[in-house]
């Protein structure tokens, strides 16, 4: 079973399922199936990862966008910089696909 670890800013939009998607660096790939949404300081949630892709920031859609719990690419690109200060628009995410359970 796969853990992905989320900052606690994204607990509540994750076990709602606002957020059902993540965007990931130069992390290990998860296996589909069932998994758990880690926190430093809240429960973890069961979720179910269904797909993995990789694109770079440029090629990202509003839809996917939306999925990551954002309303905007410029709002996105900003919290990703602040987890990836030296990310650039043309690396490579590996796009997280998951529901919560």
């Amino acid at each position: 079973m796969s853990q992905i670890h989320f900052h606690s800013d994204f607990y509540e939009s994750i076990k709602n399922g606002n957020k059902t998607q993540t965007a990931r660096v130069n992390e290990p790939v998860p296996q589909l199936g069932k998994g758990e949404a880690i926190f430093d300081d809240k429960p973890s949630i069961d979720i179910q990862i269904t797909k993995v892709k990789h694109k770079n920031f440029e090629e990202l859609t509003l839809e996917e966008i939306k999925k990551d719990g954002f309303d905007s690419k410029e709002e996105l690109w900003s919290v990703l910089l602040g987890f990836y200060p030296e990310l650039k628009q043309t690396d490579h995410l590996m796009l997280i696909e998951f529901e919560a359970l």
